[in-house]
């Protein structure tokens, strides 16, 4: 429910004051999210998995494509950003 992956079925929580009924943006802007398995989506790209993290934890926009090609580079793995996750292997 926290993360606003289950519906609220009665009461309400607040994550530093924001009520995850009624203000789950800004309760999901101040969790980190840690999938536990299944946290590569095999059929997307590395470049897509980094544009949907940045979109789930709240990055503008404007400043995605920045990031991925800043991590890609950072972390030496540009040249394999457009591959599929599944090919990583």
């Amino acid at each position: 429910m926290l993360s606003g992956d289950a519906a609220v079925t009665s009461g309400d929580a607040y994550v530093r004051t924001y009520s995850i009924k009624s203000n789950m943006n800004a309760v999901q802007k101040n969790l980190g999210y840690c999938p536990q398995y299944d946290a590569i989506i095999e059929e997307l790209t590395g470049r897509e998995i980094i544009r949907l993290f940045a979109r789930l934890r709240g990055v503008p926009e404007e400043r995605i494509t920045n990031l991925v090609d800043t991590l890609g580079s950072d972390l030496l793995f540009s040249e394999h950003m457009d591959k599929r996750c599944g090919a990583y292997r």
